[in-house]
């Protein structure tokens, strides 16, 4: 007797099949096969041509992707968590900059090293939480009500549960989903800065950061139930498969040194342009304005770059979604053009306004095209995790590098007049190095396709005479 199995991809979570008896006019017996988990789905014998029959049905009894009220629903609550708890830690330069100019640290050039530290532990730990979450991702829901009670460590293993369940909901949308997702810290980023600034002037570190912590229990509870993702526990039984050949196609360590590029260069501006404001002779209030500024052009950045992110070229019998490499030379070009045109020569209000929102839209929105290249490199659903977490690993090596890079970098020596007002000259110019860098990859990328006549069956993609047309 002949045994026939199967295993077929449902969303990004393969079905099992196994054999049952199945009786055929002739009276002898064959293999059939019958989806598990089936629910809800009665056990029943099927035959191969019905099976992607049996699939869609279970597809229809789901909520739809890319839209629909549980879709939103989810997106909102995880819109709120981000806003909440990613929100915090990422306004670290308001505690930096009171740390500087009171004791016990003032005066420390290290103390940009706490708050890179906090943002390079979530990233570094991307591919560790992910591992955990593919082995036990029945549990995902758990895992995120555990991390919402456990500060940074707590935040690294909530997260990517959150997007592994957005990948669920949104697939054609995914982009701007995901562009949605992370505006929220630009959100949280109209009213940190300000509420921060104004308990630690009043009440001193320790007493903010109870507050604080009060404060995100109470706005993020309520939220936490509508986190949910769209296939039930049955179907995370199985551990999805994950095509590894990705690992040895060279656009993916195209997009790891861009990426590693502008996580280099990426934090500086937020962490210093509130002293940079004060060495001007501003108020402190003018340092935590340009933060709001920042926070709300990376929120339109975000968006706008995961919509675009999501965008089909239709032109003749071409059909295809904007180049992802076009998105990420923009991003990072205009991103190093701001630093190194704008930072370096502000001596106003208005020119300091005008380099917040052109960095913040443009550095802001690279993280979004995360999910956009990981689908450039692998059609399979599976392994949108694992590009997302292998992006934030690497993007986080820049986090690490950037408190010692600071020390490092920054000068004693003020003079109000000359580029970057001197303290910050070498920051500005290595910042912006890093950005140029990172859009020159790209640019190194599409000659090398171009001068080897690759095309999207070779693994390449000629983007640059995409968008020409």
């Amino acid at each position: 007797m002949t045994t026939i199995t199967e295993t077929i991809e449902f969303g990004q979570y393969p079905i099992q099949v196994r054999p049952e008896p199945l009786r055929l006019r002739s009276g002898t017996k064959r293999q059939g096969v019958i989806a598990a988990p089936p629910s809800p789905v009665t056990s029943q014998a099927l035959s191969f041509e019905s099976l992607d029959q049996d699939v869609e049905k279970l597809e229809r009894q789901l909520p739809p992707v890319d839209g629909g009220i549980a879709a939103w629903k989810f997106l909102f609550a995880a819109f709120m968590i981000e806003a909440l708890l990613f929100g915090f830690p990422l306004n670290y330069d308001v505690f930096q900059n009171y740390y500087f100019h009171h004791p016990p640290f003032e005066g420390n050039a290290n103390l940009s090293t706490v708050g890179t530290l906090g943002t390079a532990f979530h990233y570094l730990g991307a591919p560790a939480a992910t591992y955990l979450l593919r082995r036990y991702h029945r549990w995902q829901k758990e895992v995120i009500w555990t991390g919402c009670s456990v500060s940074i460590i707590g935040i690294l293993i909530m997260y990517y549960p959150v997007f592994n369940m957005l990948n669920e909901w949104f697939i054609d949308r995914r982009g701007l989903a995901l562009g949605i997702l992370c505006a929220a810290t630009g959100v949280s980023g109209l009213f940190y800065p300000f509420l921060l600034e104004i308990l630690l002037n009043k009440y001193g570190p320790a007493t903010t950061l109870r507050v604080s912590a009060v404060a995100l229990t109470v706005l993020g509870g309520p939220v936490l139930p509508l986190l949910k993702g769209r296939y039930p526990s049955s179907y995370h039984d199985t551990i999805p498969k994950i095509d590894y050949s990705i690992f040895k196609m060279p656009l993916f360590y195209i997009f790891s040194l861009a990426t590693l590029l502008q996580g280099l260069g990426y934090y500086f501006p937020r962490i210093y342009l509130p002293s940079y404001t004060t060495l001007l002779g501003l108020s402190d209030r003018i340092g935590a304005l340009l933060l709001v500024v920042v926070s709300v052009a990376q929120m339109l950045g975000r968006i706008a770059f995961g919509y675009s992110s999501d965008l089909r070229i239709k032109r003749l019998l071409m059909d295809k979604r904007v180049p992802v490499e076009a998105l990420v030379f923009i991003s990072s070009l205009m991103a190093g053009i701001a630093i190194l045109g704008l930072w370096g020569m502000a001596s106003s209000i208005a020119a300091l306004i005008m380099f917040a929102l052109i960095y913040g839209i443009f550095a802001g929105g690279f993280v979004v095209l995360w999910a956009r290249m990981g689908t450039a490199l692998s059609s399979s659903p599976s392994f949108a995790l694992v590009a997302f977490s292998a992006f934030a690993c690497v993007k986080g090596i820049g986090s690490v590098a950037t408190g010692p890079v600071s020390s490092a970098l920054l000068t004693t020596d003020v003079r109000v007049k000359e580029y970057g007002i001197r303290r910050f000259k070498n920051i500005i110019l290595y910042s912006g190095l890093c950005m140029l860098a990172s859009a020159a990859v790209m640019v190194v990328w599409y000659l090398w396709e171009k001068s080897h006549g690759m095309g999207e069956e070779e693994g390449g993609v000629l983007w640059m005479s995409e968008v020409r047309r």
